[in-house]
């Protein structure tokens, strides 16, 4: 596996911010980002149940596996470096349930969050751009 296809909510602010964080992080597997029911996501995935791509994040692999909501979000993690080790614990029988419970509260609750970041985003500091730190 050399590419991981996100499907992302390009509307949602939290989404876009995730998206720019992980492009910053060093990567095992490449990711390429799509938004999510785009014409481009049609496109390329007919197959797929566009309107649940806009609900929860999901993952394609250069393989063809898709891999939504939690898996998919952990599929990110396992992508990058300095988190491949995090993905592989949340995955565990013992912490998946619970790492199901939160990712799916932060999907439910991404328009709230994202308006949230957004208006405390320190732009001062950032130089007029708004940073996220791991």
């Amino acid at each position: 596996m050399e590419t991981l296809t996100v499907l992302y909510d390009a509307r949602c602010e939290l989404c876009r911010r995730v998206r720019s964080w992980l492009e910053t992080q060093p990567c095992y597997v490449r990711l390429e980002f799509v938004a999510a029911g785009s014409v481009e996501a049609q496109q390329r995935y007919p197959a797929l149940d566009q309107a649940a791509t806009q609900t929860d994040l999901t993952v394609i692999s250069d393989t063809g596996d898709v891999y939504n909501g939690a898996a998919g979000w952990l599929m990110c993690l396992w992508a990058l470096r300095n988190y491949r080790a995090w993905s592989l614990t949340l995955s565990s029988p013992a912490l998946m349930p619970k790492a199901q419970r939160f990712i799916t509260w932060v999907a439910q609750n991404r328009w709230r969050l994202g308006a949230v970041a957004a208006e405390t985003c320190d732009t001062d500091a950032a130089g007029g751009r708004c940073q996220i730190e791991a």
